[in-house]
């Protein structure tokens, strides 16, 4: 039985609704790491009160956790969990995906951020694809070669299609 689910990818991957979609599927707690790593105006909260917050969610015995968070604490959440989704669509499909949400956000704001949290502007959206390519570019590598591991290897979901992705978010996870 799935009971600590871990969603990781880069952004504009669905990790979100995914998350919502599982956690349904599975009656799991859904955090959702932008929701913590965010304050009101796109503040980032300090680091030591993201982990704070992400370590008191780890000792729960049921959650799904959608999205990275401090790396300090991503291994420890990947060792805690019964599985881990990792979304890796090629980048030009999250790119496009992270297109669509920025203008989907003209008008709908993501309900997980915080109150006061507008993406919708330049300054965000260079930030967004900024990071989309850094996360790609650097961190992803480092990713697939953790999920390789012995101690990982047999609880990794891997989603590099839109088939995978819609297969999962109809039918949950298989036991």
């Amino acid at each position: 039985m799935v009971r600590k689910v871990a969603i990781i990818g880069n952004s504009g991957g669905g990790k979100t609704r995914l998350a919502r979609r599982l956690g349904q599927i599975h009656g799991l707690p859904v955090t959702h790491v932008d929701s913590v790593q965010f304050l009101p105006g796109m503040v980032i909260r300090p680091h030591a009160q993201s982990i704070e917050i992400l370590d008191e969610v780890h000792t729960h015995d049921e959650w799904i956790i959608d999205g990275y968070g401090p790396l300090d604490i991503l291994e420890e959440r990947l060792a805690l969990a019964d599985k881990i989704v990792m979304v890796d669509f090629p980048i030009w499909r999250h790119a496009w995906w992270c297109a669509k949400r920025q203008v989907q956000n003209l008008w709908s704001p993501r309900a997980e951020l915080p109150e006061g949290c507008h993406e919708v502007s330049w300054t965000q959206t260079r930030r967004l694809f900024k990071a989309l390519r850094n996360v790609h570019e650097k961190m992803h590598p480092e990713m697939r070669r953790i999920l390789q591991r012995p101690a990982h290897r047999e609880k990794v979901i891997w989603i590099r299609t839109v088939a995978e992705w819609n297969a999962l978010h109809r039918s949950g996870i298989p036991n």
